[in-house]
């Protein structure tokens, strides 16, 4: 079976990233909700038998929660982390198919639009991998949770202990496009207060958002005496 597993958030794009799910039956997808906001009158939650929705009661915004609450119900065959700006492909399908039948137990890594098939590292901070890059066997959810992570992005923190756990024999690679992650919405949303004043950016460039990832890690390790470093 492969699980895949949505924290929603963004109600006007689960319709578009629905039709992007492979039409396949040993597909389960969990749609995870806080119960604070309406519910969802989408037609597919009632008429597609392959939807397990979970209304609990968060924020909006915990994703750590709303994640952990798929985690626990799955216990059988591989989860992928399916964001609800991000577009499956059925070659994400095929490479589950393939890994399956050969009873791989792991993590398979495979290209988005963002991530080329990179191997995850046991440093959160030097790991650069998508939420949507990865297949992974269940085995690991008892182990591994997604947690906060301040000042580390928590697809790299958890993908990393993901690494740490099943090793590089575990861990596949795949030059195979899988998802086109964040499709639907900006690559990276920037939230900061500058001088008291809000700046809220939302970038849509791939190279800009490499950009800034990289800017922000740099100036993470800044020695904590130079100017104008927090």
């Amino acid at each position: 079976m492969l699980h895949l597993v949505t924290p929603l958030f963004r109600y006007e794009l689960l319709d578009e990233v629905y039709r992007s799910v492979p039409p396949h039956d040993d597909i389960v997808w969990h749609i995870v909700k806080t119960s604070r906001r309406a519910p969802l009158d989408h037609l597919f939650i009632t008429t597609d038998p392959r939807i397990r929705l979970y209304e609990i009661d968060c924020d909006d915004t915990d994703i750590v929660t709303k994640r952990n609450t798929v985690f626990d119900a799955v216990t059988d065959g591989y989860f992928y982390l399916l964001d609800d700006d991000t577009i499956c492909l059925e070659e994400m399908y095929r490479v589950y198919r393939e890994y399956s039948a050969a009873g791989f137990v792991g993590m398979i890594v495979g290209d988005t639009n963002m991530n080329r098939g990179r191997l995850p590292s046991l440093d959160p901070a030097r790991t650069r991998i998508d939420t949507g890059a990865v297949i992974c066997h269940h085995a690991v959810l008892r182990q591994v949770r997604w947690a906060w992570s301040p000042g580390i992005a928590r697809d790299n923190d958890f993908w990393s202990r993901c690494f740490a756990y099943f090793g590089p024999s575990g861990t596949a690679v795949v030059r195979r496009r899988i998802a086109l992650y964040n499709h639907l919405g900006p690559l990276l949303r920037v939230r900061k207060q500058v001088l008291g004043v809000p700046i809220r950016w939302d970038i849509r460039s791939a190279l800009l958002a490499r950009c800034y990832i990289l800017a922000a890690a740099a100036r993470r390790r800044l020695p904590a005496w130079l100017p104008g470093h927090r």
